[in-house]
């Protein structure tokens, strides 16, 4: 729920400037063109690597891992 109210914080806060923004693009084609074309060759896939786990986290999962490999007892 958090994550949801974030993003709409950030929605309501950008409106203005996306108003203003097409506004200024109906004015202004060749700048609303030269924009987007910035937009979209830095703006675009740009990819997110989220973090490593935290190292404990690492080592209690390799640990587990070695437990699923050894046969159990009958």
């Amino acid at each position: 729920m958090h994550p949801i109210l974030i993003g709409l914080v950030i929605v309501a806060v950008l409106a203005p400037f996306g108003v203003w923004a097409v506004r200024l693009a109906k004015r202004q084609r060749g700048g609303a063109v030269l924009i987007t074309g910035l937009l979209l060759i830095f703006g675009m896939n740009v990819q997110i690597i989220p973090p490593p786990a935290p190292v404990a986290e690492q080592v209690v999962r390799a640990a587990e891992d070695d437990d699923d490999d050894e046969p159990k007892p009958a």
